[in-house]
C-alpha cells in the first residue's frame, strides 16, 4: 500500500481507532552491531510510532505507550537482547542497524504465547519516515485497528470510498460509478487472525495441512477397517467361547464390553509404540517442515492430548464395536450344539468395510500418480530464463542503487564473471512484490508490475528478445527514458508491436518512457502464479522509487569455487562492513518447489503404507476364508476342478469389490485433485491415461494378493483337506 494510507484512514474514517504502516523483512538477515559485537538477525520490522497501538505486544522492559516515540527508537525481543547483549541490561544501549543507523533500545518485547504472521524480533522506527511518506511509495503494508466489530466487506467499501474521494476523484463522477469502471483502483482487507490460514486475498499453506490431516485420517481408518474385518471374519472362532460365557451367566452387554476392552488394550499398546516413534521422528519432522523443535509445547499439549484421546476412542469403536455386537448375538444353546453362523449380515458389513479400505488404497494410488506427475512437470517446465550459474548477492540499498555501477565494474574485474546486473524482483525469491499499477500507452490503460533492473539484466538471465532491443550501455537515454516490457504486457495493451510507443506511469505524465523492446514471458515466481504483465526500467528516480532485490552475477567458467573465492575477496573491498551473502539462483528456484516436493513424498509414503495395510488385510482375510472353504476346494478337485477354475471361484468376489472401490474412488479423486491443481497457474492435464494407470495398479495389487492365497488353496492336497 502507499506509505501515507495509514494516516489518511486514521484521519478520515471514524471507525478506525489506530493505523500503522510497516515494512516487515521476515526471514531476511539484518546485520546489527553493538560495540565490537556483530550478529545477523531475522525479523526486522520498520514501523511508525503507532505500531503498538495496533499490535497487542507486551514489553518486559520499557513503556509501550512511548517506546517508539523517539525518531531513532528500536524495540527488540528478549532473544535478540540475549544474543547481542548477553546478561547486560539492553535499555538505552545503541544498536547499529545495517551498519548505517544508530538506534537506541527503548523496550524489550515479551515473548508472545502464540506464533504470529509477522515475525517481529526487532521493531525499528523508520529512519526515513518523512522522506518515504509519498503516495507513489508502495513498499508498505497498512494495518488498522477498528473501534468496533466490522466485516471486511464493509471496511473495504468505506476505505475505497475515502481513497477515491481523497486521491482519485478528478471530476463529478460518483464513487459507485467509478467502481463500475474497468480499471478502477481498489483496496482489499483481511482480518489479521485469518491472514495466515484463511485469507480472503492471497495464498495460504493451510490447504497442505488439511491434505495431510485427511490422508492421516484415511490411513488410520484403513488400519481400523483392517482390524474390524479380520475380527469379523474370525468371529466364528469365538462362538463357543461366547456360548459358554452366556451359559455361565454373562449378559450380552458384558460380552460386548469384554470384546471392546480387549481391542482397547491392543490399541493402547499400538498408541504407546506410536508415541515412542513420534519422539524419535520429531527432530526429522521439525527439520523437514521448518518447524521449531519445541512444536509440541505446554501451550498446545492439552489440545493435542484431547485430539489423541478422541482419535483413540474413535478407532476402538470403528475397529471393535461391530465385531463385538456380532459375537454377542450368538445364542448359547445353538452354539454349544454346533449350529452357528456369522450370517449374511456380517458378510455384508465385512464387504462394505473392505470396499471402503480398497477405495482408500485406490484413492492414494491415483493421488500419488497425479501429484508426482505435477511435481515432475514443474521441475522440468521451461521458465523462460536460464538460472544456471547465476549468483544472487544480497546487498544494501545504497550498494544496489547509488553505487551500483562502481560495484558492477569491480565485480567484472574478477576472472570468470560475464555479466553483473540487479533487480527488485529476483527470480526464486520467496517474497516478490506483485503490486500492479494502472499505466497508459497509446490511450489505453493496463495494470502492470514495475521492476527496476540493471542494464544487463536480460543478458544475465538469458531471456529471449521478441521485438526491438535490450537496454544498452552505449545509449545514454536508456537509464532515464527507456523501458522494456514482457509479452504479457504487450498483450494487455493489445498491441502487436509496442516498440517505440510511449508508456506513462501513474501521476507521471511529464516523464514518459519509450518502449525499446519486448521480451519473452518468464516466471520469476513459482508455477502457482501466472506471469504478471511487467515493465522493466533502470533509473530509480524517475516516476517511482523501488527498493529491495539483489545483485545478480553470471559466471562463464567451470571453476565455480575459485571464482566464488575471488568474488568474496572483491566484496571485502566493495563493502567491508557487510560480509558477503550469496546463493545460486537455480537452487533458490528449486527451493520454491520444496513444499510441493515434500507433499509428493508424503503422499507417496502414505500410499505405500496404505497398500501394505490393504495387502496384509487381504492376505489374512483371504487366508482365513479359503481355510474355511478347504473341504469345498478338496471336493471340487476330486470332481475334476482345475486350479485356474478354483482360483477364479475364490477370487471373483474380491475382484468385484475392487471394481466397486475403483468406481467410488475415481470420481472422488478426480474432484479433489482438480481442486488441488487449481492452485497452479501451470499444471498438467488430468488425462484418462493417468487414471487408467492408477486403476490398473490398484487391480494388480489387490487381485494379485487374493489370487496368491486362492492359488495356494487350489494347489493343496485334496486328500488332506477331506480327511481333516
Amino acid at each position: 500500500t502507499p506509505a501515507p494510507l495509514a494516516s489518511l484512514l486514521k484521519d478520515k474514517f471514524s471507525r478506525i481507532e489506530a493505523a500503522t504502516c510497516i515494512q516487515p523483512d521476515g526471514d531476511y538477515d539484518v546485520l546489527i552491531a553493538s560495540g565490537d559485537k556483530k550478529i545477523y538477525q531475522k525479523g526486522l520490522v520498520t514501523a511508525d510510532s503507532s505500531f503498538f497501538k495496533v499490535f497487542p505486544y507486551q514489553l518486559s522492559r520499557g513503556d509501550i505507550s512511548t517506546a517508539l516515540n523517539k525518531p531513532n527508537a528500536i524495540v527488540i525481543s528478549e532473544e535478540t537482547a540475549k544474543n547481542l547483549f548477553g546478561s547486560q541490561d539492553p535499555m538505552g544501549k545503541v544498536i547499529k542497524v545495517f551498519n548505517a543507523f544508530d538506534c537506541e533500545v527503548t523496550g524489550v518485547i515479551k515473548k508472545p504465547n502464540t506464533p504470529s504472521t509477522i515475525k517481529a524480533e526487532m521493531i525499528m522506527r523508520d529512519p526515513f519516515e518523512k522522506q518515504n511518506k509519498f503516495w507513489q511509495n508502495y513498499s508498505f503494508q497498512t494495518f488498522v485497528k477498528t473501534s468496533e466489530g466490522i466485516t471486511e466487506a464493509v471496511l473495504e467499501q468505506e476505505v475505497d470510498r475515502i481513497y477515491y474521494n481523497e486521491r482519485v476523484k478528478t471530476d463529478s463522477a460518483l464513487f459507485e460509478q467509478y467502481k463500475k469502471a474497468e480499471h478502477s483502483t481498489a483496496l482489499f482487507a483481511d482480518q489479521f487472525p485469518n491472514l495466515h490460514n484463511f485469507p480472503e486475498h492471497g495464498s495460504s499453506g493451510f490447504q497442505k495441512t488439511l491434505i495431510l490431516l485427511v490422508l492421516a485420517v484415511f490411513l488410520l481408518a484403513a488400519g481400523a477397517i483392517n482390524f474390524s474385518n479380520l475380527a469379523l471374519a474370525r468371529a466364528i472362532t469365538r462362538a463357543k467361547d461366547t456360548g459358554i460365557r452366556k451359559v455361565l451367566g454373562s449378559a450380552r452387554s458384558q460380552v460386548i464390553a469384554q470384546s471392546i476392552i480387549e481391542i482397547a488394550f491392543q490399541c493402547l499398546i499400538s498408541l504407546s509404540i506410536a508415541i515412542v516413534l513420534i519422539i524419535l521422528v520429531l527432530p526429522w519432522f521439525s527439520n523437514n517442515f521448518g518447524l521449531p523443535a519445541n512444536t509440541i509445547n505446554s501451550t498446545i499439549f492439552l489440545s493435542i492430548f484431547w485430539q489423541i484421546a478422541v482419535a483413540f476412542l474413535g478407532i476402538i469403536l470403528l475397529a471393535g464395536l461391530y465385531p463385538a455386537i456380532v459375537v454377542s448375538k450368538y445364542r448359547a444353546a445353538e452354539v454349544l450344539k454346533g449350529k452357528f453362523s456369522v450370517g449374511k449380515e456380517g458378510v455384508f458389513f465385512r464387504n462394505v468395510l473392505l470396499v471402503v479400505q480398497l477405495t482408500i488404497s485406490a484413492f492414494f494410488i491415483i493421488g500419488t500418480v497425479v501429484v508426482n506427475r505435477q511435481i515432475n512437470f514443474m521441475q522440468n517446465k521451461d521458465l523462460g530464463f536460464n538460472p544456471s550459474r547465476v549468483i544472487r548477492i544480497d546487498a544494501t540499498q545504497k550498494i544496489r542503487d547509488a553505487n551500483f555501477e562502481n560495484v558492477r565494474n569491480s565485480l567484472l574485474q574478477v576472472p570468470g564473471i560475464e555479466y553483473v546486473a540487479k533487480s527488485t524482483a529476483v527470480p526464486g525469491s520467496s517474497q516478490i512484490d506483485t503490486n500492479t499499477m494502472s499505466m497508459r500507452m497509446e490511450g489505453r490503460l493496463a495494470r502492470l508490475s514495475s521492476v527496476k533492473v540493471g542494464i544487463d539484466y536480460f543478458r544475465t538471465l538469458d531471456i529471449g528478445l521478441l521485438k526491438g532491443r535490450f537496454f544498452d550501455y552505449k545509449r545514454s537515454e536508456d537509464p532515464k527514458y527507456s523501458a522494456v516490457i514482457n509479452q504479457a504486457a504487450a498483450d494487455r495493451f493489445q498491441l502487436s508491436d509496442p516498440v517505440g510507443k510511449k508508456l506513462y506511469f501513474p501521476d507521471c505524465d511529464s516523464l514518459p518512457y519509450t518502449v525499446v523492446g519486448v521480451v519473452n514471458n518468464f516466471n520469476v515466481q513459482g508455477l502457482e502464479s501466472g506471469i504478471l504483465p511487467a515493465v522493466y526500467t533502470i533509473d530509480n528516480n524517475n516516476c517511482m522509487f523501488q527498493s529491495g532485490g539483489a545483485i545478480l552475477v553470471k559466471l562463464k567458467t567451470d571453476k565455480v569455487q575459485q571464482t566464488l573465492v575471488s568474488v568474496e575477496n572483491e566484496w571485502k573491498k566493495i563493502d567491508p562492513n557487510f560480509p558477503i551473502r550469496y546463493s545460486f539462483l537455480d537452487q533458490n528456484y528449486a527451493q520454491l518447489l520444496s513444499d510441493h516436493t515434500r507433499l509428493a513424498n508424503i503422499v507417496s509414503g502414505f500410499t505405500i503404507i496404505s497398500i501394505v495395510i490393504s495387502v496384509i488385510g487381504l492376505f489374512a482375510l483371504t487366508s482365513f476364508l479359503t481355510q474355511r472353504r478347504r473341504k469345498e476346494v478338496g471336493i471340487r478337485k476330486v470332481l475334476g476342478g482345475s486350479v485356474s477354475g478354483i482360483t477364479t471361484l475364490l477370487s471373483k468376489d474380491f475382484a468385484l469389490l475392487v471394481l466397486i472401490a475403483i468406481v467410488i474412488a475415481t470420481p472422488v479423486a478426480w474432484w479433489m485433485l482438480s481442486k488441488w491443481l487449481e492452485n497452479f497457474a501451470y499444471k498438467i492435464d488430468m488425462s484418462v491415461w493417468l487414471f487408467a494407470f492408477a486403476i490398473l495398479a490398484t487391480i494388480i495389487i489387490t487381485v494379485g494378493t487374493v489370487c496368491i492365497q486362492a492359488a495356494k488353496a487350489a494347489l493343496s492336497n485334496p486328500v488332506k483337506s477331506l480327511r481333516e
